[in-house]
C-alpha cells in the first residue's frame, strides 16, 4: 500500500531524470488515468492508499513514460476540445496546437452556414478524427467529410466516430482523391493538418516521435510537399470563396503564404499557437482572378 502522493512524486523524479519536459504534470495525468480519477483528485488525495495492484500498473506505465512513449498511447485516450478520443500505435497523437486548426475551421464553417445553407466540410488526414468530430459537435449544420490513408489511422477514428455517435462519413485514401464527382467547385471548407516535418526536422525530433508513425509527421526533404499538393487538389473542390485552413510548421508561413497567392487565394492570414508559433494558414478560394 502506497499513498498516492508518494508514487506521483516517484514518478515525477523519474521522468525528469528521463527528460521529460512537464514531469510533474505528466506524472499526475498518469496516475489519474490508471486509477480512472479526475487529476485534480490525484493532486488533492495525496495521502490516499492505493492497492498493490494498482501501484504495480502505475509502475509499469511509469517505465513506459520513461521510455518516452507518448502518454496518450499509455492511456489509450486523450481530451480535444472537450472530447475523449481514443488513439493508439499508429495514429498521431493529438497535439494541443491542432486545438487552433480545428477553432478556426470551425470558425469558418459557421460563417458558411450563416449564409443559410449547410456547408460541406472536408478533413483532410484525419489521424484519429479529431479535428472532423470537434467541426460535428460545434458546427452541426454542417456536412463533414473525413479522409485518412492510414487503414490503422482509420481504425482509431471509426472507434471515436462509434463512441461519440457523431455524423462524420470517413473514406479512405490520399489527400482528396477519394471525393465523389459531385463535391468539385462544392467544398465550403478543406481543413488539413498534414505532415510537415522536414528530414532533417524529424532526426532532430524529441524521442516520443519515434513511437509515431513516422509517414504521419514526415512530410519529405523540406515538409511543405503535401501542404503544396493539397493547395493545388483544393482548386477543384472548393466553391468560389470558400476556404483552405492548414495547420503549418512553425517556420513555414511565408513559404505557404506566397504558394497561396500564387495559386489564387485571397484574404490569406497566419494564426499563432499559444507558444507564439505560427500554426494556422488560411486563405479564400477566388475563381475570379
Amino acid at each position: 500500500m502506497k499513498p498516492i502522493g508518494d508514487v506521483v512524486d516517484a514518478a515525477s523524479e523519474r521522468f525528469a531524470r528521463a527528460g521529460i519536459d512537464t514531469p510533474r504534470v505528466d506524472a499526475e495525468w498518469l496516475v489519474a488515468g490508471i486509477l480512472g480519477v479526475p487529476r485534480a483528485q490525484v493532486i488533492t488525495a495525496r495521502a490516499q492508499a492505493m492497492t498493490i495492484e494498482q501501484v504495480a500498473e502505475i509502475e509499469e506505465a511509469i517505465e513506459r513514460r520513461a521510455r518516452r512513449e507518448p502518454l496518450a498511447y499509455i492511456l489509450g485516450e486523450t481530451c480535444f476540445r472537450g472530447l475523449w478520443f481514443r488513439v493508439g500505435p499508429g495514429c498521431l497523437v493529438p497535439r494541443p496546437e491542432t486545438e487552433l486548426t480545428a477553432e478556426r475551421a470551425i470558425h469558418r464553417a459557421h460563417e458558411a452556414s450563416a449564409h443559410g445553407n449547410r456547408p460541406t466540410i472536408i478533413d483532410v488526414g484525419t489521424g484519429c478524427g479529431t479535428i472532423a468530430l470537434s467541426v460535428a459537435a460545434e458546427a452541426p449544420e454542417c456536412r463533414v467529410y473525413a479522409v485518412e490513408s492510414s487503414a490503422v489511422a482509420r481504425g482509431w477514428a471509426l472507434r471515436n466516430l462509434a463512441a461519440t455517435g457523431l455524423p462524420v462519413t470517413l473514406l479512405p485514401g490520399e489527400l482528396l482523391s477519394p471525393l465523389h464527382p459531385a463535391l468539385g467547385a462544392n467544398c465550403d471548407l478543406i481543413v488539413a493538418n498534414l505532415p510537415y516535418l522536414s528530414e532533417d526536422e524529424y532526426d532532430e525530433a524529441p524521442p516520443e516521435l519515434r513511437f509515431e508513425p513516422r509517414e504521419a509527421l514526415v512530410g519529405g526533404p523540406t515538409g511543405l510537399e503535401p501542404i503544396v499538393d493539397l493547395i493545388e487538389q483544393s482548386e477543384h473542390w472548393l466553391a468560389h470563396a470558400g476556404w483552405l485552413v492548414l495547420e503549418i510548421g512553425e517556420t513555414q508561413a511565408d513559404d505557404v503564404t506566397r504558394f497561396m497567392q500564387a495559386r489564387g487565394f485571397r484574404e490569406i492570414s497566419v494564426s499563432k499557437d499559444l507558444a507564439g508559433r505560427d500554426r494556422v494558414v488560411e486563405g479564400r478560394w477566388t475563381t475570379l482572378l
